[in-house]
């Protein structure tokens, strides 16, 4: 043989030995990605299914309970994210039932304050008429029907520590 011929034959077989390793490669490859992808072992396609059931029992069964734990858990989501609606609901309400209360009472002690203003002047009013007429002429105006309307008469520190 000739070094040509030699030469020749080593590229043939190199190429030959190449291509069988390159092919063994991608089939490897194509093979790991296809295990490890989900997509494959959650299709619909009846003859794909069959064929991963009687080849790869073990890896279709574990899939299927991934694909059943996984819809467990949407519904357990789901579940969750209605109870956060409904606490969140509640609680707008209760702020909102809060800012009315708020409301209320501020007016509640708007109409006390006003009260207490009436009250205090009606005091200043009594003790003005008391400084102006003898406790014979007040008691001919006034007549006193209650026992705090005396009380006020005669003393007047209880009736200003009602609205203090």
């Amino acid at each position: 043989m000739t070094e040509v011929d030699n030469k020749v034959s080593d590229d043939q077989d190199g190429g030959f030995l190449a291509s069988v390793f390159n092919f063994i490669f991608l089939f490897v490859l194509v093979f790991v990605l296809l295990w490890n992808w989900d997509g494959f072992w959650q299709t619909d396609i009846g003859p794909l299914t069959r064929v991963q059931q009687s080849v790869f029992p073990v890896k279709y069964n574990q899939e299927q309970l991934k694909i059943s734990r996984v819809q467990n858990n949407n519904q357990v989501i789901e579940e969750m994210e209605g109870r956060v609606d409904r606490y969140e609901e509640a609680m707008v309400e209760a702020q909102n039932e809060a800012s009315e209360a708020k409301e209320q009472l501020a007016q509640v002690i708007n109409h006390e304050t006003e009260k207490c203003r009436y009250y205090d002047t009606a005091l200043r009013m009594i003790d003005l008429l008391t400084r102006k007429y003898s406790e014979h002429e007040l008691k001919q105006t006034l007549s006193c029907t209650s026992p705090e309307c005396e009380e006020i008469l005669v003393s007047k520190q209880r009736a200003y520590e009602v609205c203090s």
